[in-house]
């Protein structure tokens, strides 16, 4: 048996579990039972994850990165400290700290992982996060289902038969999944959802509303300065969560733009009206996966909540409308999907546990076909082979037919969705068989088999009937769609860590490029080494809650200090250090 890690990589939260002694247990990451998903480069060029990277966030907000997950499987780029990084590349710093933090509390070296996804995500996004488990030292076992993997959890040593409808809605995804529970079986039925909707968009209509007042009251627009809406938006989601349990909520920061203090209050009342139109839209998701499961509301025992923005007063009210049953978290809904991912972890790994996993494909994936759409022939309409809701792994094949006389190739691209034509689907990849029989008349038929794995990974093949000719392809949207080399990435964040860190893996004040100016500082080395140590101490205190003021001044004071051991100004170097040194003395008291 060996320790397979569960991971939750969320938009706004990420969280790390593993079996033990079967039980799931939450692996703590600097005190907390979470990470914050966010990322970033301070002054000095050392990568922070998680809180340190938190901490900076309204200090240097381009120099931070929060809600990567919602651009993995695109092409978009983010720039951290001169660099560009993919989301692929920011989503495994998080991955190798969370994956670092177990390793020193379990005490044992972790190599592999089960990473969860929205289930809603579709293949480009899924192949993107197994890409950044790689990325961040890992072999990803599986990629499991959100929805899934909290119902795992919530299963985990219970014996009842039930019908569970798991509603998930999280920072910036919403999942809602049907989950039939029989003899230990963790079976998933249907699932439906929306990957782009979540608290961040509450979020973002209490930002605008805020903004919107201000702009009223005072002709400044906090959303033009960076550093003011960063501040904005840590503001109303605080008081988005205060909302979830008390009526009203005040927010009040001072000086939010050079001589202005921002003082608004907001009513429950008011944000659920604003958001309810987005609820509504999880609702209806809802809907449409109890009829693809052909199920009725009575038809369900149990509403699980999943996600932290399953606090909110009005999805309550909404789903017992809606289901007749009162929704419920037995288990924290912040840490249940990491829960279920670590039992599958040690389920993979050859541990005992009650649950058995069967889980489904929420996507219909076929190939283009020229087809009747609209009583035309056309030559790009979808025809499925593995329909949605289907359980993995799955193998199905479809016969279809050369267009001409003497064909020698098929062209058929494999698309993934619900919609006729593929040009409303998503492309997945290009699929063409060559060689064909050039004797072989009109008609000829070709089978299509489509083979999805357990972890969403699509293989084609195609054989030509008449002659036996066979051709498979496993399925790369990167190499089509996103141009992602993971070789490249990996060539980009070893140079980014050589950059960033010295040999003891902290980042240094001295820069490699620095090093001739250390050697050749003679008899100043008892100050630098003064000036490091100095260094060390001001960076914990920067981790801590200080004065905004002072986190400044203790900034601007270590980027002088390395510029005068860059330009062997001693004299200036021994004044930094004096300063430095009271400021550290009085706040470590």
């Amino acid at each position: 048996m060996e320790t397979i890690i569960g991971i939750d990589l969320g938009t706004t939260n990420s969280a790390v579990a593993t079996l033990v002694k079967g039980k799931a247990e939450l692996i703590e990451i600097d005190g907390e039972p979470t990470m914050p998903s966010c990322v970033g480069i301070d002054k000095a060029g050392k990568l922070l994850v998680g809180r340190e990277a938190v901490n900076q966030l309204v200090i240097e907000p381009e120099s931070t990165v929060l809600s990567i997950k919602r651009s993995m499987g695109s092409d978009n780029k983010t720039s951290l400290g001169g660099k560009e990084f993919s989301p692929e590349e920011i989503s495994s710093f998080i991955l190798k700290k969370l994956k670092d933090c177990a390793k020193e509390s379990l005490k044992t070296d972790i190599k592999k992982a089960v990473i969860t996804v929205p289930a809603y995500f579709n293949d480009k996004q899924r192949k993107a996060t197994r890409d950044a488990g790689i990325l961040a030292g890992l072999e990803v076992e599986r990629i499991i289902n959100e929805p899934t993997a909290a119902s795992i959890a919530y299963e985990a040593n219970k014996s009842d038969d039930e019908r569970m409808l798991v509603y998930d809605l999280g920072g910036g995804t919403f999942d809602v999944s049907l989950v039939v529970v029989e003899d230990g079986v963790v079976e998933v039925k249907s699932s439906h959802g929306d990957t782009n909707l979540g608290g961040d968009d509450f979020d973002q209509l209490l930002a605008d509303q805020v903004a919107d007042d201000f702009m009223k009251r005072h002709n400044i627009d906090l959303k033009a300065d960076l550093r003011s809406e960063r501040r904005l938006k840590i503001a109303v989601e605080k008081a988005k969560c205060e909302l979830s349990d008390k009526p009203f909520a005040k927010i009040m920061e001072e000086y939010i733009t050079d001589e202005l203090h921002l003082e608004i209050e907001l009513s429950r009342h008011d944000y659920e009206e604003m958001i309810r139109p987005h609820l509504q839209k999880t609702i209806d998701c809802l809907h449409k996966c109890l009829k693809d499961a052909s199920m009725l509301p009575s038809a369900i025992d149990k509403v699980m909540l999943v996600g932290g923005s399953t606090r909110t007063p009005l999805v309550h009210e909404m789903l017992r409308e809606a289901m007749k049953i009162e929704p419920r978290f037995e288990i924290n809904p912040d840490l249940i999907v990491a829960m279920g991912a670590g039992i599958q972890g040690g389920i993979i790994g050859g541990f005992e546990t009650n649950s058995t996993l069967v889980d489904i494909t929420p996507y219909t994936f076929g190939a283009s076909v020229v087809g009747v759409h609209d009583g035309f022939e056309q030559p790009d309409v979808f025809a499925p082979i593995i329909h949605r809701n289907t359980p993995v792994p799955v193998s199905k094949s479809e016969v279809f037919y050369t267009i001409s006389d003497g064909q020698e190739v098929v062209h058929a691209d494999i698309y993934q969705g619900e919609e006729r034509l593929v040009i409303d689907n998503v492309f997945v990849g290009e699929f063409k068989i060559e060689g064909l029989s050039n004797k072989a008349p009109a008609q000829s038929p070709i089978v299509m088999n489509l083979e999805l794995d357990v972890n969403g990974i699509l293989k084609v093949t195609a054989v030509e009937k008449s002659t036996g000719l066979e051709k498979s392809v496993v399925m790369d949207t990167k190499s089509v769609e996103n141009n992602f080399d993971i070789n490249k990435a990996k060539q980009n964040i070893k140079t980014l860590t050589k950059t960033m860190e010295g040999e003891d893996g902290r980042e240094d004040i001295v820069d490699d490029d620095e090093n001739d100016t250390v050697e050749d500082a003679g008899g100043k080395s008892d100050l630098i080494n003064r000036a490091k140590d100095l260094k060390t101490r001001a960076e914990k205190l920067l981790d801590s809650s200080i004065d905004e003021d002072d986190a400044n001044e203790i900034k601007d004071l270590l980027d002088k200090s390395k510029d005068a051991i860059k330009e062997k100004e001693w004299e200036a170097l021994e004044s930094l250090t004096e300063s430095l040194s009271d400021m550290v003395f009085y706040m470590e008291d």
